[in-house]
């Protein structure tokens, strides 16, 4: 990152919002097709895998960037309560 940080810090992204393409085994909340958001590294590309427990389904009312800009704030509220 501009030569200052020391050693690969991986892909940039982190909150993110989409629609499924494919779930793992054992994966019951979440169908391809669904729209989502949540958390998951190096989600400035076209696909991204992350574990499903990072994810949740995205409200119909909610647009994506809303749920883009929500995920991390989410999901620590999620945690505390």
């Amino acid at each position: 990152v501009m030569g200052m940080y020391p050693g690969d810090p991986g892909s940039p992204g982190g909150d993110c919002a989409g629609t499924v393409t494919s779930v793992g085994e054992g994966v019951t909340h979440l169908k391809p097709g669904d729209d989502v958001f949540g958390i998951a590294w190096g989600c400035l590309q076209t696909y991204v895998t992350t574990n499903a427990l990072l994810m949740v389904p995205k409200p119909r009312e909610w647009s994506f960037e809303q749920m883009a800009a929500w995920s991390v704030t989410f999901a620590t509220t999620e945690e505390a309560f």
